[in-house]
């Protein structure tokens, strides 16, 4: 019996050895800590940091009390049963001690950064591309096209842009307008050129009819390309969040619906009925019934923060075609998404640049907004456009937004960019070839890219882009 006590006795006091050595190590981890807030807090919050670590530590004290109180007893009593109790005892202090701990915990403190954001405007593949880049062999590569845009795509830390057309395959063969089905590779050559993920909720997605529809998101799953605005199943989200350099950011990407021809209920995209099965898997919205979309909207930003989401980016495919200012409806769900909670949205598909703004949500949260961005590649030449023969369709933009994360975790808008760009089209011996080039350094273009007699040109495309653009580029930079 004697024997036991005295095992009991040496145990304990090994426990109390790795006590006192934890100690020291919390106290050198507490005085770490202290040095880094005392840094990132301000005085106050500082201050109250300490009183909050004073109170713990007297809490602490307290069980060391009882805790001597304990060995005093076993030292005096000597009983075997006591000793047992003051383990259990000493055990319920430990697994109690970091509910303690956390209570007393100030508010997690997170790393400042910053990241850029950058998207840019519908890419669309005209007769011309699927006529002039298939080698003798029948296959295509469309990367030259990004030889001078690439480094700015690139720049980014996080890279958007809309692909319009479906990948219906080889079997259906490929086209242009009206029905755009384009050779697989164009979303690897996107890719290649430094663009992150792509939006696929557009009026040409079910140009390929359900076949197409379906095997436009298998391709970009066996190529492991990132893409939101369509889903395979019900049970995949509506939205696609990104982790940028520990910063969480939600995309959601949705299209109109037009009119069914039929008058039956079914979901129609471009004049096209899908199929009942795929119509809830594409991302879309009713100008006819916009409170539908506002509760979907509502729930895709709810489940996107649950998740984890910071900011919150809304691709819209809408608006009217060939019109530089945008629609009164597009002013009023954009409202309405601002006030939802969404951060920023970038529009597409009027294939001609449209105005910026800044929204102001009901609860006073600034919205950054782009109607369109215009048309990043197409082959809607001025001299083939009877709608537009202005040149605009010729001309997109690359918008970049600079995110800063606070000690909070709170991630805000602090500055806007805007490269505006051209689509250069030039002829060789197979036909029509293109170049979507930036226009930052127009007076030294020819030089740059080493393509001659083009500077009037490109002058005139940025000179095109500024005046759609440069008041509300201005009013974002005034307001971010």
């Amino acid at each position: 019996m004697a024997g036991k006590i005295a095992d009991k006795f040496v145990d304990f006091g090994y426990w109390l050895e790795d006590a006192y050595c934890e100690c020291r190590l919390r106290a050198k981890k507490a005085k770490r800590k202290r040095e880094k807030l005392k840094k990132t807090l301000s005085g106050e919050e500082f201050k109250q940091y300490r009183r909050r670590e004073l109170l713990q530590m007297t809490a602490k004290g307290g069980g060391i009390v009882l805790c001597a109180a304990a060995v005093i007893l076993l030292l005096f009593l000597g009983v075997s049963k006591l000793v047992h109790l003051a383990g259990d005892a000493l055990s319920a202090s430990r697994e109690t001690e970091p509910v303690t701990e956390l209570a007393a915990e100030t508010e997690p403190v997170y790393e400042e950064k910053d990241i850029t954001i950058g998207s840019t405007g519908c890419m669309l593949l005209h007769s011309p591309f699927i006529d002039s880049y298939p080698d003798a062999e029948g296959n295509y590569d469309f990367s030259s096209i990004y030889k001078y845009i690439t480094p700015y795509y690139s720049a980014p830390d996080y890279m958007t842009c809309e692909f319009e057309g479906a990948l219906g395959g080889e079997d259906l063969g490929y086209s242009g307008y009206p029905n755009f089905k384009s050779p697989d590779v164009i979303i690897e050559n996107i890719k290649g050129s430094g663009v992150d993920l792509q939006m696929l909720a557009t009026n040409h997605i079910y140009d390929a009819w359900s076949y197409g529809f379906m095997r436009t998101m298998e391709v970009y799953g066996e190529k492991g390309i990132a893409y939101t605005g369509i889903r395979k199943n019900e049970l995949e989200k509506r939205y696609y969040i990104a982790d940028i350099h520990g910063i969480k950011v939600g995309f959601t990407d949705y299209v109109y619906e037009t009119t069914n021809v039929t008058g039956g209920p079914d979901k129609s995209i471009n004049g096209m009925i899908l199929e009942t099965a795929d119509a809830p898997l594409l991302n879309s919205f009713n100008y006819d019934d916009l409170p539908s979309f506002y509760a979907e909207m509502e729930e895709n930003i709810r489940e996107m923060k649950a998740e984890g989401a910071q900011f919150i980016i809304a691709n819209m495919h809408w608006g009217t075609e060939y019109q530089l200012q945008e629609a009164q409806y597009q002013d009023e769900i954009a409202q309405k998404l601002c006030d939802l909670g969404i951060n920023a949205i970038i529009g597409g598909h009027p294939h001609c640049e449209q105005p910026i703004d800044v929204l102001t949500s009901a609860d006073g949260a600034k919205m950054f907004v782009v109607y369109s961005e215009g048309n990043a590649l197409s082959n809607q030449r001025t001299y083939l456009m009877d709608e537009m023969p202005t040149g605009h369709t010729e001309d997109g933009a690359m918008i970049t937004l600079h995110l800063h994360q606070d000690s909070r975790g709170k991630v805000s808008l602090t500055d806007v960019d805007l490269l505006p760009t051209w689509v250069y089209r030039y002829s060789d011996e197979s036909g029509s070839k293109y170049y979507i080039l930036p226009l930052d350094d127009v007076a030294n273009i020819e030089s740059t890219t080493g393509i001659a007699d083009i500077r009037e040109e490109a002058q005139a495309s940025y000179d095109r882009t500024m005046g759609v653009m440069k008041e509300g580029l201005t009013k974002a930079k005034e307001a971010f």
